[in-house]
């Protein structure tokens, strides 16, 4: 069902472009809160600069959680979709940056872009897309029914359901059906997700020893002051 591509074809750049709207998902690394925000016209804010990298004009909005997320992280993914006789989804998978309106490179991008710039506009989102996955399909119930009908519905989840794009366990009956061990699994991606987070526990020590140099030395002009009141 998904098609993944190395870069944009002229012909879904085109179809991108003639989308009425597209979206872009971006969450922190940690919190709550995973952000999607719908985008409009895109033949007018959005530009695809070259086949692996694209920008899009970011108009002031009622927050700011996209820019917040990109500076942080800067994971994102944009999708388009359409709803025509045979519908089509396209996935962006992207690293993104921020260049905000009083930046120099704001005013090269968007000459770049031959777009003008709307009023209220806070800054240009660029895209560096690493994958881009393509779905085309005439609808989920035929191509399901179809699926089972031809015994084929176990093996298909086995091979694209058991696990995300980023290796993380997926659906349990999928990985069974590979013969696999769940708790291998899991083990396995819960100690993953710990060497991930291996970077904040370095940082944390080395605050941690640098804070107690400051109070060693703090403490020792503090008694050095005491020494000479005396």
């Amino acid at each position: 069902m998904v098609k993944f591509y190395p870069f944009l074809s002229p012909d879904l750049s085109e179809w991108c472009m003639s989308q009425p709207l597209f979206y872009i998902a971006s969450a922190p690394r940690y919190g709550d809160h995973i952000n999607i925000s719908p985008k409009g016209l895109p033949s007018t804010t959005f530009s695809i600069l070259d086949p692996n990298k694209a920008a899009y004009i970011d108009a002031t909005g009622s927050g700011a959680e996209t820019i917040a997320h990109l500076y942080e992280n800067g994971r994102c993914t944009i999708m388009f979709c359409s709803f025509e006789k045979v519908p089509r989804i396209l996935r962006l998978f992207c690293k993104g940056r921020v260049v905000e309106f009083w930046d120099e490179e704001f005013g090269v991008l968007t000459r770049q872009m031959e777009m003008e710039v709307p009023v209220g506009a806070r800054a240009v989102i660029v895209l560096d897309i690493f994958k881009k996955g393509l779905l085309d399909r005439e609808t989920l119930g035929h191509w399901a029914g179809k699926t089972v009908s031809d015994n084929k519905m176990v093996d298909y989840r086995a091979k694209n359901n058991a696990y995300s794009l980023d290796d993380l366990p997926g659906l349990k009956a999928g990985r069974r059906t590979r013969g696999e061990w769940l708790w291998v699994g899991d083990a396995k991606a819960y100690f993953t997700s710990l060497w991930n987070q291996m970077d904040a526990m370095v940082i944390g020590f080395v605050l941690a020893f640098v804070l107690i140099d400051l109070l060693h030395l703090a403490g020792i002009r503090i008694n050095g002051v005491l020494a000479d009141w005396r």
